[in-house]
C-alpha cells in the first residue's frame, strides 16, 4: 500500500525475491508505472479498503497517512498476514533489510526496524566501495577457490591449507582496497 519513492524501494526488494507485487495506491511514481507498463507489477489505482488483504501473504503498508497504515496494519493482524509498517517497527513482524547486491555478492543491513535512516545511509556508504573491479575481484576468488577444490581431491586439509595461502592475500588486497576507498 502506497505508490512512492519508498514504496519503489520495497517493490524493488521483494521483485528481486521473485514475488508477485500488488500495489494499492492512487497514485505511483514513475518507475512504478514503467513496471506496471512491463507487467512486472499489478496496481490498483485507489485507496485501501478493508478487506484488500484477502489472499495475501504478506503486506507492506508504506503510505503517507498513520491512520491508514493503522487500518492495515489491524486488518493484517486479523487475518493472520506478514506485516511490515514502515518506520514503525512495533507494528511489523518482520523487516526488509536494506541490500547491497554487486555480482554475486550481496549484503543485507537491518536495525530491526529501530533506525532505517542509519541502515539507508550505511548501504549508501557501502554501496561506493563495492563497484565493477570489485566484481570481477569476486570472480577471480571464485575460479581460485575451484581450481584449489579441484587440485586437492577430497584432501580437507590441503584445501584448507591452500584456502589460506592462496585466498587470504587475495581478500587481504581487497579489503585493503575497500579501506582506501
Amino acid at each position: 500500500m502506497g505508490g512512492g519513492i519508498l514504496a519503489e524501494r520495497k517493490v524493488n526488494s521483494l521483485l528481486n525475491a521473485d514475488a508477485k507485487v500488488t500495489l494499492i495506491s492512487p497514485f505511483i511514481t514513475n518507475k512504478l508505472k514503467a513496471l506496471k507498463k512491463d507487467n512486472l507489477i499489478l496496481h490498483s489505482e485507489r485507496n485501501y479498503r478493508n478487506g484488500d488483504l484477502e489472499g495475501f501473504f504478506l503486506v507492506i503498508a508504506a503510505t503517507d497517512s498513520a491512520s491508514v497504515n493503522e487500518e492495515i496494519y489491524k486488518e493484517a493482524k486479523e487475518r493472520g498476514i506478514l506485516i511490515n509498517c514502515v518506520d514503525i517497527p512495533e507494528k511489523c513482524n518482520f523487516y526488509l533489510p536494506s541490500v547491497i547486491q554487486r555480482g554475486d555478492l550481496q549484503i543485507a543491513i537491518s536495525s530491526s526496524g529501530k533506525v532505517p535512516y542509519f541502515t539507508k545511509k550505511l548501504r549508501e556508504f557501502l554501496e561506493n566501495k563495492f563497484d565493477e573491479e570489485f566484481i570481477k575481484k569476486l570472480e577471480h576468488l571464485h575460479k581460485l577457490r575451484k581450481k584449489i577444490i579441484e587440485e586437492s581431491e577430497n584432501d580437507t586439509a590441503l584445501k584448507e591449507r591452500k584456502f589460506h595461502e592462496i585466498l587470504d592475500p587475495e581478500i587481504a588486497g581487497i579489503f585493503k582496497k575497500i579501506n582506501n576507498k
